[in-house]
């Protein structure tokens, strides 16, 4: 296997296809997109809903401060639901791209120096929505910490209960006055250039991989294939072969552009490691892929131009040359169906700060199910006979 994998990756190395598709092509790319189109791109509106089975003050605060903060005007919008069945409905038909659910009786159980929960429900459709309802219950959080432990040193103290509300207040700790410090939508902001640079490193990890599959054929037309499969090799092994080099380029192209959008635009895609396994799992996912388009066609030039067809396709309706946000709520349910589109919602993701692989655990489960079943499809054409 590693005499077939030093062949095709010094084939690759001799014609230059391998330096041109895997680095050059998609590093300049990047560079002209993020040159034209780079900055900050929050998606322009957000719907929070609000669950209020509380009716205290402290829900009532919250949409005091949040109607009121400069940074949110324009930008998001709070609409009341009944309770939170209701809001996961809303969240599941993109009604709503957030929810914040006050439980009954949370005001009395923060004056009472008992605490509470508040549950906030988010999509990785809305990732703005998602930021801004996360900063609100945070700093929820805060407050009533800062209540319920105030309450409980009163209490500890030997104040009488009937005065420990006063004397909680009197001394800053009133809890239900919120303020949203800093810029609430700072999380949310995706800079265009990681869009474009991750976009370009999605679509030609496509193309780098298929160069590797398609020269299956290449051999099988010029004989070599079934030369090897005559000697004492075991069938699965030029393919193996092929596969190991064209993942091995391909990752290299999408660490290329990674690497140049951080150093040209001082941009970041995110938790290196959270992002270095999502651009793992992708590149895994194309090329499962595009060894299943090898095995459906029966030339090399059918391969060139259904790979590239299947590229651009899953490239825009994925979010790789057009923000996931901008396309229609149709598309934006299709594109979870393409590898491009788990890879954006992945690294918008990543966006929010402090964010790491666990944020991203979904999308990468879902890249690898789609290489898991496409690469099955794959192998089972193998087998039937259609190369080996």
């Amino acid at each position: 296997m590693l005499t077939v994998s030093a062949l095709e990756l010094r084939t690759r190395l001799r014609d230059g296809t391998a330096i041109v598709i895997a680095i050059l092509v998609p590093v300049t790319l990047a560079t002209l997109f993020g040159l034209a189109l780079g900055g900050d791109d929050p998606p322009l509106r957000a719907t929070i809903g609000v669950v209020d089975l509380d009716g205290g003050e402290f829900p009532a605060s919250v949409r005091r401060e949040v109607t009121a903060d400069k940074e949110l005007k324009g930008s998001v919008t709070l609409r009341d639901l009944p309770g939170e069945a209701e809001a996961r409905r809303a969240l599941d038909a993109d009604e709503i791209g957030a929810a914040v659910v006050f439980p009954a009786g949370f005001s009395r159980g923060v004056g009472e120096g008992e605490g509470g929960d508040v549950t906030v429900l988010t999509s990785p459709r809305s990732p703005l929505a998602g930021v801004v309802a996360s900063a609100v219950v945070d700093r929820i959080s805060a407050v009533v910490d800062a209540r319920t432990l105030a309450v409980r040193a009163a209490l500890l103290a030997g104040v009488p209960g009937d005065r420990v509300k006063e004397l909680v207040e009197r001394n800053g700790a009133a809890g239900p006055a919120l303020t949203l410090t800093g810029d609430p939508l700072a999380g949310g902001k995706v800079d265009l250039a990681v869009y474009y640079g991750s976009g370009m490193a999605a679509l030609f990890a496509f193309f780098v991989v298929g160069a590797s599959f398609r020269s299956l054929l290449t051999e099988r037309r010029l004989g070599t294939l079934d030369r090897m499969r005559a000697g004492p090799l075991a069938s699965w092994v030029p393919v193996a072969g092929k596969a190991l080099v064209g993942f091995a380029l391909a990752m290299v192209g999408v660490c290329a552009t990674w690497l140049s959008g951080t150093l040209i635009f001082g941009s970041s895609w995110g938790d290196p490691l959270a992002v270095l396994a999502v651009l793992t799992a992708h590149v895994l996912a194309a090329a499962a892929i595009t060894m299943l388009v090898t095995v459906r066609v029966r030339t090399d030039a059918q391969a060139d131009g259904v790979i590239m067809v299947v590229s651009f396709v899953m490239a825009f309706l994925g979010g790789s040359l057009v923000p996931l946000h901008n396309l229609p709520g149709v598309l934006q349910s299709v594109a979870l169906l393409t590898p491009n589109g788990w890879t954006a919602t992945a690294l918008a993701e990543l966006a929010a700060p402090g964010t790491g692989v666990t944020a991203v655990a979904g999308p990468i489960a879902a890249l690898l199910a789609i290489a898991l079943v496409t690469g099955g499809l794959a192998v089972a054409g193998l087998r039937k006979g259609m190369l080996l």
